[in-house]
């Protein structure tokens, strides 16, 4: 099987809804931020502290994966 091309490919993104848990700092961050460059429709950056998210064009949802009841108010709100 020929995987040479596997690494150029990219995923397609644009006009996408997507929810990055733990975007307040580090790789959660990172994937917001790439989402937003290529061309996502919106954004929900979700982390225990959103107040902590600083990047433009997200919409910061408190989310703590540890707790059902943070879950289902973030399902509710996204």
């Amino acid at each position: 099987m020929d995987t040479s091309s596997t690494h150029t490919q990219h995923f397609a993104v644009e006009g996408s809804v997507a929810l990055v848990t733990g975007a307040n700092r580090g790789l959660g961050r990172l994937f917001a931020q790439q989402l937003l460059e290529r061309g996502a429709e919106r954004v929900y950056a979700a982390a225990r502290r959103p107040g902590e998210i600083d990047l433009p064009g997200v919409v910061p949802l408190v989310l703590d994966i540890t707790d059902d009841a943070s879950v289902a108010r973030a399902r509710a709100r996204a």
